[in-house]
């Protein structure tokens, strides 16, 4: 009976170090963009709400 003892295993700490950290900035990145869309389209809403009071308000 032979012993046979395995090589060992390779270290991919890193790899996956900066895999993780790409993948964390992609994804704080699309929330940041989803978040910026919607502060756009509350603002844009609030500036049209603002025009029409403007235009409906009666003349003095």
């Amino acid at each position: 009976m032979s012993r046979h003892h395995p090589k060992p295993v390779e270290n991919y700490t890193d790899a996956f170090l900066a895999t993780a950290g790409g993948i964390l900035m992609m994804t704080f990145w699309v929330i940041a963009a989803l978040a910026g869309y919607l502060w756009v389209a509350v603002v844009a809403w609030c500036i049209n709400r603002a025009i029409t009071w403007l235009a409906n308000r009666p003349s003095a």
